[in-house]
């Protein structure tokens, strides 16, 4: 059993998108050389990362922000999970298969897997699983997943699970690797994780302190235990990016995310540098039911003003893609064709504009990009724009006046989806995170077309279609497709089979610490 100090922790805003990923501005500079010290464990093959105090309960059903996801997700394991090419991997899983009506999805699950309590693995665990995720009173970020897809989960036998879908869904088995998703036993009690850390993953809590951080050790009877090479992992909780730099300098921590002010801070050359493939998107979300951006043409004067490399350059480090105001991740396949690549165009802003001046204010929590966003617009004529970043807890606040579904013009980031996703959590109208309050009947009957054919010739030219909606009718504008880069010290060795993420299942199968 862990221990757990002050564990009472309030429950968060359900805002279970948002990618919090480990890259936040910095604005300090520390010295240091590179390389690890001891750890305070004493185990020499600890991998060490800095998180924020989640704020939030800590439950494997019910987590949304991204560092209680991996306090949970380095106990829990998934039935799949994506590897840093988008390529599914099994994990609980071992094969998965469609009916020929596509509305049955039937999954086979690994015989030697067990949670750390002893107890095998069965189907009646990952039905209990998914009824508490789906069910009508859960409180799980990851049902959003599934609305309007999966109608059941039950138990062919032992081994062997059926989903049934409400409708074909050729990409279902991509929704698995979500989220929330990690199996927990058949009896599992809601709330009760930190009292008894259940899982069938690769490590078992030991220690969690809030504010302080999280102790593991690895998990002997993990199904591929032998390719856990670590002895543990160990989170350490840092108030502010300032400390996560200053600690990764000082060799106490093994991961930071390569963001410009770390770039400028300090050399890349003394460190490993990790990329692990597309991972969010920042969404500009312009509520279309309101002035200005009730107007097509503004909106569309906006898209042309945007600098998408200057986006590039100055937030991610460079280290994402241009993108065209759809929501293709480039490793996706089918790629929508056809569409003019939208880059700075002045000449085309101030056609649209006709001589207007459009006022508004960007509401972020994301303060980088909207530093970088409104000095951009300001220096374009027509444009007079605030900024008003807020915390992620303000951002994300319950009711139903939360500034990220409610303020005019806001910058949220979304965990890599796959397309059909988006558009049922925010292009449909009765989608519950659709801040553009955006409505088009027919972009919802392309998409339910494009998943219930595996046709590539007909998805091809759907992806077309509903591409083309969302780059002309522009309720949300995406710049960029974000990557996974980080800084990494020297001392670890092994390729990560993708991000630190649930769609990656947290994988540390190959990872090693250096003497």
């Amino acid at each position: 059993m862990s221990h757990v100090t002050d564990r009472r922790v309030p429950r968060g805003a359900l805002a279970a998108l948002a990618v919090g990923a480990l890259a936040l501005g910095l604005t300090a500079c520390a010295t240091s050389e590179a390389g690890g010290s001891a750890t305070d464990s004493g185990a020499e093959a600890v991998y060490r990362l800095p998180i924020s105090d989640p704020g939030t309960e800590i439950d494997p059903l019910t987590v949304a922000d991204y560092n209680a996801q991996i306090i949970t997700g380095l106990v829990t394991e998934p039935l799949v999970s994506l590897d840093a090419a988008g390529d599914l991997n099994p994990r609980l899983a071992t094969d998965w298969f469609a009916s020929e009506d596509g509305l049955t999805w039937t999954v086979t699950l690994r015989d030697s897997a067990e949670f750390n309590d002893g107890d095998p693995v069965t189907s009646e665990d990952v039905v209990a699983t998914f009824d508490s995720i789906t069910g009508e009173d859960s409180l799980s970020p990851g049902r959003s997943a599934f609305d309007g897809i999966l109608a059941s989960v039950s138990a062919a036998d032992e081994q062997t699970v059926e989903f049934t879908l409400e409708r074909p869904f050729s990409d279902f088995p991509l929704l698995l690797t979500g989220t929330n998703t990690g199996i927990l036993p058949a009896d599992y009690e809601p709330g009760t994780w930190l009292d008894e850390p259940v899982g069938a993953g690769q490590f078992l809590l030991e220690d969690y302190t809030v504010g302080q951080g999280a102790t593991y050790v690895k998990n002997p009877d993990y199904w591929n235990a032998d390719n856990i090479l670590l002895d543990g992992v160990e989170l350490k909780v840092y108030g502010d990016t300032q400390a996560q730099l200053l600690a990764f300098q000082a060799g106490e921590i093994d991961r930071i995310a390569l963001t410009s002010d770390v770039a400028s801070t300090v050399d890349k050359a003394d460190y490993s540098v990790i990329s692990s493939g597309y991972n969010k998107i920042d969404g500009i979300f312009l509520d279309v039911t309101t002035a200005p951006f009730d107007d097509p043409s503004v909106r569309e004067a906006l898209a042309w003003a945007i600098d998408r490399q200057g986006l590039i350059d100055d937030v991610y480090e460079g280290n994402a893609d241009i993108a065209n105001d759809t929501t293709f991740f480039p490793d996706y396949d089918p790629q929508p064709a056809g569409l003019k690549q939208r880059e700075q165009d002045l000449d085309r802003v101030a056609e649209l504009l006709d001589g207007r001046t459009v006022a508004f204010t960007i509401t972020t929590a994301n303060q980088l990009f909207g530093e970088v966003l409104q000095q951009q617009l300001n220096a374009i004529p027509g444009f007079q724009v605030e900024l008003e970043v807020l915390t992620s807890e303000q951002y994300y606040a319950d009711g139903d006046s939360t500034p990220w579904l409610n303020a005019p013009v806001t910058v949220t980031n979304w965990a890599k989806r796959v397309p059909s996703q988006y558009v049922s959590l925010i292009y449909a109208a009765d989608a519950a995170w659709n801040a553009s309050h955006y409505a088009n009947p027919e972009i919802e009957q392309l998409t339910a077309e494009f998943d219930a054919t595996t046709d590539e010739a007909k998805r091809q030219d759907l992806a077309d279609q509903i591409a083309e909606i969302q780059w002309t009718d522009l309720p949300v504008i995406v710049p960029a497709f974000s990557k996974a880069q980080s800084l990494q010290d020297p001392r670890v060795e092994g390729e990560f089979a993708g991000a630190l993420d649930f769609y990656t299942g947290f994988d540390f199968s190959g990872i090693s610490i250096s003497e």
